[in-house]
């Protein structure tokens, strides 16, 4: 057939396109399709909340070491993903299946997959919080640390006894009772108690401002006797802001060269000798022990406690006052006198019982926050 003059002529001869590529475009067609709708599903997957445990939260650990896909699994058993072949695809995709980070994590609301893996990934890991009272001893500092899960006894034990911490604020430190501030402290699963006792240590130095320590030395007391006395005053009373009064009375009955008679003082010698049973009785008081403020005059060696910072600043602080007594008025608070006389008054007000048991500087009250 012969073409019409008027069409234009190619410049060579016509050729259809070889099948093989039109095979190749329709294979490379169906691959970028499937790609796409993987990779749509992979998004929609990895953006549709989902909560599988019944609790209101779940801690899930993911072990020291675990590969991405063992923590699939435990993320998985847990409830917090739902099962999907996507998953470990997901994570290699994203360049992510090396970066889970070992911990505990704290789930409370239905996450996205991609909301989870990024919380992991961050390694924004749960914190357990442990409160310790004011005023506690280092046993009992040490026990709640135990209950919590950090650690063994003997490992505070071993952290206690060095005073390295705290060698340039106290020489004659043979601990660190004192030292422990109580405080509420987050703890990453695993934190070691030397880690730990570490950080109550600086926390203690954090608040023992240098404006104390000399505030301490103007009233001729070095860091250990300012604590010493904090403590004693952090015992008496549940109220801070009786601290500067309490502590008043134990720096006048101090410059009077009168025996402190701190019911707590007593209370510290018999849990030295595991002797205290949650009473104090008249023989106690007899006690032969260089903490026995009613038998030995002055401080005790160091201190009985762990004191919080109101007791600390009324140490090295104390109110302006010439009070040289209180006891208990039965209500978290105290009555303070002048004079024996008005003590005793005062006792038979509040106590009841005056002659049944006198004591000069007060009555062990409960302590703040417990």
């Amino acid at each position: 057939m012969r073409l019409p003059d008027w069409l234009p002529r190619p410049a060579g001869p016509l050729r259809l396109v070889e099948p093989w590529r039109t095979r190749l475009l329709v294979v490379l067609v169906v691959l970028f399709m499937a790609v796409v709708t993987v990779a749509l599903r992979i998004v929609v997957w990895a953006s549709v909340p989902f909560r599988g445990y019944g609790a209101s939260f779940v801690i899930v650990e993911i072990p020291e070491g675990t590969n991405a896909a063992r923590a699939i699994d435990v993320l998985e058993s847990h409830g917090v993903i739902q099962r999907s072949t996507l998953t470990l695809l997901y994570l290699k995709l994203s360049g992510r299946a090396r970066a889970i980070k070992a911990g505990e994590y704290y789930f409370t609301r239905p996450m996205s997959p991609g909301e989870v893996f990024d919380k992991v990934i961050a390694g924004d890991v749960y914190y357990h919080k442990v409160t310790i009272l004011e005023g506690s001893r280092s046993d009992e500092v040490f026990a709640q640390f135990v209950h919590s899960g950090f650690g063994t006894e003997e490992e505070y034990l071993e952290a206690f006894r060095d005073t390295s911490p705290i060698a340039d604020l106290d020489g004659e430190a043979v601990d660190l009772e004192g030292y422990l501030f109580p405080d509420t402290y987050s703890l990453e699963k695993g934190t070691p108690p030397r880690a730990i006792v570490g950080r109550m240590v600086a926390r203690f130095r954090e608040v023992f401002q240098p404006s104390w320590i000399d505030a301490a030395r103007r009233l001729g007391f070095g860091v250990r006797e300012a604590v010493t006395l904090a403590s004693l005053v952090q015992r008496e009373t549940a109220q801070a802001d009786e601290d500067p009064l309490v502590s008043s009375v134990f720096h006048n009955r101090l410059k009077r060269r009168m025996q402190l008679q701190c019911d707590p003082t007593v209370i510290y010698a018999l849990a030295m000798r595991n002797a205290y049973d949650g009473n104090i009785r008249k023989d106690d008081l007899r006690i032969d022990s260089r903490y026995n403020t009613y038998r030995y005059f002055g401080l005790p060696p160091g201190p009985i406690g762990n004191p919080g910072a109101a007791a600390l600043h009324a140490a090295v602080e104390p109110a302006d006052t010439d009070y040289l007594y209180f006891v208990s008025m039965n209500m978290g608070r105290h009555k303070f006198s002048r004079t024996l006389k008005e003590h005793n008054e005062a006792v038979w007000e509040y106590q009841k019982k005056p002659f049944r048991f006198r004591r000069s500087a007060g009555t062990p009250t409960s302590r703040r926050g417990s």
